[in-house]
């Protein structure tokens, strides 16, 4: 890098290209506002093959806090909407009860946008099928879930959600992001915000670093939608040293069985669940690509003979995934460090989680002795620059013009994919913008 500080100006500038930072962008620059976005990583166009997921994500999907639980962070243009299962949840209806957002209008428009529906019956995967059968059986009311899938683009067997979809059938926010560069955005890749700009509090643009050196731009607003981890990094670089402070996972596990005759490791995943609310547990079907299974049980320690046999029976496992609401008990260090226990509230509704999932597998006829559960996982990072916290309802922070719109704003123990709320939030935030910010001359 050459050190030379480059300088830009924009009406506004968004940081991060996920699906908040894409939303915000896209319908700024529709509304006429001169927008950058910032990205930290690369356009990765490789979707599909078997080392995709490994380009998309941060550290190549090996990222972890001090105490060992695997993050799943994007790091690619399009952000964690790259990887994602693609499954639609609205959000609680404690978000306008007790924070007073409504984001119905927002939803709409969304719905309508993609849109977003339960895939047809002609996408259900057997192996999917047979889960949902077994759990309904057992009285539970297991269910399609909304995806954001396209079913006219989408094939069946084919199983790369989590490898970038090559097809075009999963929406992700690189779709928004494409729309908004046509539209006259500026896209700056490997470009690594550092810290908000602010003259008597208030933000004036970004300093940033990128392949040619440091970046200077100069903006009426900031938008940080760097993600759960990125967001409150920036934020204490630029002085607010209380973000970062609760941080959130999702804490998952995958209870994997050999079953008799098949599997859903090609099906669509999180076709179908149910969210036990009361509990705060989440249950889906969940499959990987080969590698992706083989990294995970190794991850777990199954290794050896039974490593070899899962894998030689790749084609019969069948995954149910246990996902659970975690407590604010992490923090986001400036350094980009993490710490993230888990608490025992969060164990015990993982373990009744994992109990409800094994008799699941067991009605479908796999037996104890081929049952397993991975180490757990972290998914949906957040919370660390919260609504009521951190942010007003506009998602404004304690810097003027210094917005914030990504999983970080999640203001509660969550448990469910955040991407629907994250992308109406987004979609309210551009239409505060526009109602309160003119463009410059």
């Amino acid at each position: 890098m050459s050190g030379k500080v480059k300088g830009l100006e924009a009406d506004v500038v968004v940081v991060g290209s996920g699906p908040g930072g894409a939303t915000v962008a896209r319908d700024l620059t529709k509304g006429g506002k001169k927008v950058i976005i910032c990205e930290a990583g690369k356009y990765i166009t490789s979707l599909g093959k078997f080392y995709s997921a490994g380009l998309l994500m941060k550290k190549g999907g090996l990222t972890f806090s001090k105490e060992g639980l695997m993050l799943n962070i994007g790091n690619t243009v399009g952000g964690q909407s790259m990887v994602f299962a693609a499954a639609a949840f609205k959000p609680p209806s404690w978000l306008k009860e007790r924070y007073g957002i409504d984001l119905q209008q927002e939803i709409d428009e969304l719905y309508k946008e993609i849109p977003i529906q339960p895939l047809p019956e002609s996408l259900i995967g057997p192996g999917v099928r047979l889960l949902m059968e077994s759990a309904q059986a057992m009285g539970m009311d297991w269910k399609p879930a909304d995806k954001f899938i396209r079913p006219e683009k989408c094939l069946p067997n084919c199983g790369k959600c989590s490898l970038g979809c090559p097809t075009g059938a999963k929406w992700n926010a690189r779709e928004f992001i494409d729309e908004a560069t046509q539209k006259g955005a500026d896209l700056l890749t490997q470009t690594m915000v550092e810290k908000v700009i602010t003259e008597s509090g208030k933000a004036t643009g970004v300093e940033a670093k990128g392949p040619g050196g440091k970046i200077v731009i100069k903006a009426n607003t900031v938008v940080l939608s760097a993600g759960g981890q990125g967001s409150p990094i920036i934020l204490q670089q630029s002085g607010l040293h209380d973000a970062g402070e609760g941080f959130f996972v999702d804490p998952v596990l995958i209870v994997w069985g050999i079953a008799p005759k098949y599997g859903n490791m090609r099906d669509i995943p999180l076709s179908a669940g149910i969210q036990l609310k009361e509990d705060g547990i989440l249950l889906m079907d969940v499959s990987f690509p080969l590698l992706l299974a083989s990294g995970l049980l190794a991850y777990s320690g199954i290794n050896g003979l039974a490593y070899l046999r899962n894998m030689i029976h790749y084609h019969k496992l069948l995954g149910v995934m246990v996902k659970v609401k975690d407590a604010f008990h992490g923090r986001v260090d400036a350094d980009g460090s993490i710490s993230k226990p888990l608490d025992d509230d969060s164990r015990r509704k993982l373990n009744k989680g994992v109990d409800i999932a094994k008799e699941i597998l067991r009605k479908i006829g796999v037996k104890d002795e081929d049952i397993f559960v991975n180490k757990p996982l972290g998914g949906h990072p957040g919370g660390g620059v919260r609504l009521g916290d951190h942010l007003d309802t506009n998602c404004q922070t304690k810097i003027t013009n210094c917005y914030c719109v990504d999983n970080s704003i999640i203001p509660e123990p969550w448990g469910q994919p955040p991407v629907v709320t994250i992308v109406a939030m987004a979609k309210r935030v551009a239409k505060h913008l526009m109602a309160d910010k003119k463009p410059n001359n």
